[in-house]
C-alpha cells in the first residue's frame, strides 16, 4: 500500500458529507495543488502541449465551478478527452499519466455521474500517484514516501483541503 492509502483512511467520511459542489472544488484544488507540486515547476516537467492543454482545461474548470449543470466546460467534450488521453503518448514525463487520470476521473463526473466521495478519493490519489512517479523514488514504501519532502506536501496539502472543505 502507498503512504497516501494510509493517510487517506479518515478522509471519506468528511468529504461524503460535504455537498456536491464542495467536492467539486476540493477535488478540482487537489489537481491545482498538485500541478504547483511538480518539481522544479510544472512547466518544466511536461512538455509545452502538455501544460497548455492542462491549464486551459483547469482554468476552464474553476471558470465553470458555481454552475452544478456545467458539462467538461469545453465546446466538444470528445475532442477533450482525445486530447487529454493523447497527452501520455505525446509526453513521456513521469507523473503524467496519474495527472491525466485525476483530470479525466473529474471532466468524466461532470458530464455522466455525480462527483461522489469515493470518484473525489480517486482523484486525489492520482493526483498523489502524479507526485509519486515523478519523484522517482526507487523502492516505493511507506517509509521512504514519508522520507520524500514533496510527497509529504502533497499528502499535508490534501489533508489540509479536505479538513478546511469539510469545516466550510
Amino acid at each position: 500500500m502507498l503512504l497516501w492509502d494510509y493517510e487517506s483512511e479518515s478522509w471519506a467520511s468528511p468529504i461524503s458529507g460535504m455537498s456536491e459542489e464542495k467536492r467539486r472544488d476540493l477535488a478540482l484544488s487537489c489537481i491545482e495543488g498538485t500541478v504547483e507540486s511538480f518539481r522544479p515547476s510544472f512547466e518544466t516537467s511536461f512538455t509545452a502541449p502538455t501544460v497548455s492543454f492542462v491549464g486551459i482545461a483547469l482554468r476552464d474548470f474553476r471558470a465553470n465551478l458555481g454552475d452544478p449543470g456545467s458539462s467538461v466546460a469545453v465546446r466538444d467534450e470528445e475532442a477533450f478527452f482525445d486530447g487529454l488521453h493523447a497527452l501520455v503518448d505525446e509526453d513521456p514525463a513521469p507523473g503524467l499519466a496519474a495527472l491525466v487520470m485525476a483530470v479525466s476521473e473529474y471532466a468524466d463526473c461532470l458530464r455522466n455521474r455525480p462527483l461522489g466521495s469515493r470518484e473525489v478519493l480517486g482523484v486525489l490519489s492520482s493526483c498523489y500517484e502524479a507526485i509519486l512517479n515523478e519523484e522517482r523514488i526507487p523502492r516505493v514504501t511507506p517509509d521512504a514516501e514519508r522520507a520524500n519532502a514533496n510527497c509529504r506536501r502533497v499528502l499535508d496539502m490534501q489533508q489540509r483541503l479536505v479538513i478546511d472543505f469539510s469545516g466550510r
